[in-house]
């Protein structure tokens, strides 16, 4: 009869010691997903950003006028 109640007593605990440890919390997964939004919504506004900061190409292009390398010289 003791020895009955023992393992019983060490299977509630191994049950819900093994339950304790399922995963992180409701918290974690909310903040992980407010920083992937917040992380693809900057992302978008530099790749938005960035052609307007680009140099147009004919400035590019354009050759030095006194030796004809590609740098323009001002």
């Amino acid at each position: 009869m003791k020895a009955t109640k023992l393992l019983f007593a060490a299977a509630l605990f191994t049950g819900l010691t093994s339950l304790s440890f399922a995963g992180p919390g409701i918290d974690y997964w909310n903040r992980m997903t407010e920083a992937a939004k917040n992380r693809t919504a900057a992302e978008s506004k530099a790749k938005m950003d960035a052609p307007a900061k680009a140099k147009p190409a004919a400035e590019v292009t354009s050759t030095c006028t006194s030796c004809g390398c590609s740098a323009k010289k001002v």
